[in-house]
């Protein structure tokens, strides 16, 4: 095939697809990236980021990166690397746990955590201890303290659950994580924290260890493109290997990384700022009020528990058929199975206009 025909083929194709622009992908925890920050991805789309010796370039945009959003999260002297996503690093985190306390076992996670713990605890061999939310789906930090012993290796605790984006009480948890490794799984709300009122969940914590923050949800970069953060150098430190054939020592859990991801979440916070992510959020939590305020109007609709951040459960009579409907309708909608609701994430695509068609779709639908 020529250039011309693969070029066509490949938008054929992805027409099948809904585009963010068209406002009707809803369940989606990703956004459209920035124009620039896919410029940036094609300048560095052929640097491998392992290859620091070959492309010095690329290692000094990540540690600009780490820098700024480790001072977004409250830390001063932060170390980390730009991942693939949440799923590496939170298993990066865990095997930094690992590594610092050799020999314990056990994780201590709240029932709502993400998946990827339970990948990290079967790849190295650990066993996860669940606990129980309370009643409004945040982690319950007694039930935390009761469960932490001898073995616990890590407690780990979640701003954004993938559900619900719920945030768990960090600063509860953190009162009993002294002699023990703590993480924070901000890959949904990271971006978010520092304009939420009232909270403490970043590295004020004296306890918190690591922190994984993804920039292609919503730091609005292109994928794929997470970010795991430690407080010190130590951790890396402890992961380090110098393989022989390389002039270079490596503490990244993957190998070979893109170059084009560092450039991308590079040119996408230097962009937008922290003035740019303020505006952002503030506008997505104005959004997400005036969401359930309109479900209010929806006879038989409702919400699972007030939002935390910009993820809303929606609750629906039928849910089977409702978002059935829903989706003929053209809606991309994922339902929670077990809570029997429909995940709402109200991104920056998803303007008031948006949630106002969809609660008018829902009404008549029900009707």
């Amino acid at each position: 095939m020529d250039k011309k025909e693969i070029i066509e083929k490949l938008q054929k194709c992805r027409s099948t697809d809904p585009y963010f622009s068209e406002g009707k992908i809803i369940s989606s925890v990703s956004t459209q990236p920035l124009d620039v920050a896919l410029d940036a991805w094609r300048i560095y789309s052929d640097v491998n980021a392992l290859d620091e010796y070959i492309f010095s370039s690329a290692a000094k945009l990540e540690e600009e990166v780490i820098d700024w959003m480790g001072r977004f999260l409250s830390c001063r002297k932060p170390t980390g690397y730009i991942t693939t996503g949440g799923t590496e690093s939170n298993i990066a985190a865990l095997y930094a746990a690992k590594k610092r306390y050799p020999g314990k076992k056990e994780i201590i996670v709240p029932d709502s955590a993400h998946y990827s713990i339970d990948k990290a605890a079967d790849l190295m061999g650990l066993k996860v201890k669940r606990t129980p939310l309370d009643s409004s789906y945040r982690a319950d930090p007694s039930a935390i303290k009761k469960a932490i012993h001898k073995n616990t290796l890590a407690v780990v605790a979640t701003a954004g659950t993938a559900s619900l984006g719920m945030l768990d009480p960090a600063e509860e948890i953190a009162e009993a994580c002294e002699e023990l490794f703590m993480h924070l799984d901000a890959a949904y709300g990271g971006f978010m924290l520092p304009f939420i009122k009232n909270i403490v969940s970043d590295f004020r914590l004296d306890n918190l260890d690591s922190v994984t923050i993804d920039p292609h949800k919503m730091g609005c970069a292109p994928m794929p493109a997470g970010a795991l953060l430690f407080r010190d150098d130590s951790y890396l430190k402890e992961m380090t290997v110098k393989p022989s054939y390389i002039p270079i020592a490596t503490s990244t859990l993957s190998g070979s990384r893109s170059g084009g991801a560092i450039a991308a979440v590079w040119a996408t916070i230097n962009y937008l700022g922290r003035d740019g992510y303020e505006k952002m959020v503030n506008e997505c939590m104005k959004n997400t009020n005036f969401l359930c305020s309109e479900l209010e109007k929806v006879p038989g609709a409702g919400i699972v528990t007030e939002p935390d951040l910009n993820i809303v459960g929606v609750k629906l009579p039928d849910i089977g058929k409702t978002s059935a409907e829903l989706m003929k309708e053209g809606w991309k909608i994922a339902v929670n199975r077990d809570l029997s609701c429909l995940r709402f994430s109200v991104m920056p695509h998803v303007t008031k206009e948006v949630i106002y068609s969809f609660t008018e779709d829902l009404k008549r639908i029900i009707k």
